[in-house]
């Protein structure tokens, strides 16, 4: 595991989108964020279990609902017993309750993860899922995204990605709503962290953007 900020770390395995593990401030807690693609857990898994964290994961934070982020949770989840967080409307849409707003998206659509052994809790944003980690609502990319601040540091998830030069939105045929994505971008711009983790990339100091 790569350390990025003091009880904050970046797994060096896995395959999809960044994986990276809080710790509570006690050390006897930790949350992992976008475990990634389903075929890849047993990698999650053993990191966490080499870095004596397997047994200290008791949540599981996704920023949405995209195969490379969400993909490895069940799997995590079984190994254990963590609650898996995800946003509202990324859970209906999984679920198919809400209908995907682009083609492409109906498409993804038809994977879904499951099953959840212990189901899944549901953010619409404030809430704070792990000790002194605060969940933001950042629609755009999908209708439930959610970013996490912990600290001076941010989980963009897909909100977002960052350039040498600032912030940039993925590919329009991957975004759902582009009028919500550029409010999301403005609203990680404007958090004043200096840490930022973003879901495919790597991590930036933010007062060098």
């Amino acid at each position: 595991m790569q350390s990025v900020y003091p009880s904050v770390f970046r797994l060096s395995r896995g395959a999809g989108a960044n994986a990276y593990v809080v710790l509570a401030g006690d050390t006897s807690r930790a949350a992992l964020i976008d475990p990634g693609m389903p075929w890849d857990a047993g990698s999650v898994i053993g990191e966490l279990r080499r870095n004596g964290l397997l047994d200290k994961v008791t949540d599981i934070l996704v920023t949405h609902a995209d195969i490379d982020h969400v993909g490895a949770a069940p799997k995590v989840q079984a190994a254990t017993g963590a609650a898996v967080w995800l946003g509202r409307a990324d859970a209906e849409v999984m679920d198919g309750t809400r209908r995907a707003s682009t083609a492409y998206r109906r498409l993804l659509g038809r994977w879904h993860p499951g099953p959840f052994t212990k189901g899944l809790s549901l953010l619409d944003g404030g809430e704070e899922p792990f000790p002194g980690v605060t969940c933001l609502a950042t629609p755009g990319h999908t209708p439930g995204h959610m970013a996490f601040t912990f600290g001076d540091v941010v989980f963009a998830g897909d909100a977002v990605l960052g350039t040498d030069h600032g912030f940039r939105q993925l590919p329009g045929f991957l975004t759902s709503d582009p009028t919500q994505a550029l409010a999301s971008e403005r609203l990680i711009a404007g958090l004043g962290a200096r840490w930022f983790c973003p879901g495919h990339g790597r991590v930036r100091e933010l007062k060098a953007l």
